[in-house]
């Protein structure tokens, strides 16, 4: 196994594939680090050599990412929830916030589909025993 910044990759797989396994770099940001470097997209990770992962760690750490890049993230949605914005609110209610559909989709943020029962309470008077 390979490391680069702390995050472990297989040996089998292409060099741009497995960097978008870092939380905030995908295919393009893998792509335009690959370029910059002049690294073949298809390389395997076995072959990299120690300079090659050396200038790929320093030009990942150009961008945020990680657990600094989730703490913004989340820093941002605490923020919109304390504003009482329309996304933030939609937030809070666990509900789709870029405008889909709340009918028909949303599956996905609402969750399964609970069943309502609701129970009637029966009320059953007590009666005193005769002596």
């Amino acid at each position: 196994m390979i490391t680069i910044k702390g995050y472990n990759f297989l040996e089998n797989k292409n060099i741009y594939i497995s960097l978008t396994n870092i939380y905030g770099i995908g295919f393009s940001r893998s792509k335009y680090i690959c370029k910059s470097l002049n690294i073949n997209f298809y390389k395997k990770n076995k072959y990299l050599t120690e300079i090659e992962l050396k200038n790929i760690s320093n030009k990942i750490s150009l961008f945020k990412t990680g657990d600094f890049l989730k703490k913004i993230v989340l820093n941002n949605i605490k923020n919109l929830k304390y504003i009482k914005c329309y996304r933030g609110v939609r937030h809070e209610k666990n509900l789709p916030v870029r405008g889909q559909n709340t009918k028909n989709n949303s599956k996905t943020r609402k969750g399964p589909r609970k069943s309502i029962f609701f129970k009637k309470k029966v009320n059953v008077k007590k009666t005193k025993k005769k002596k």
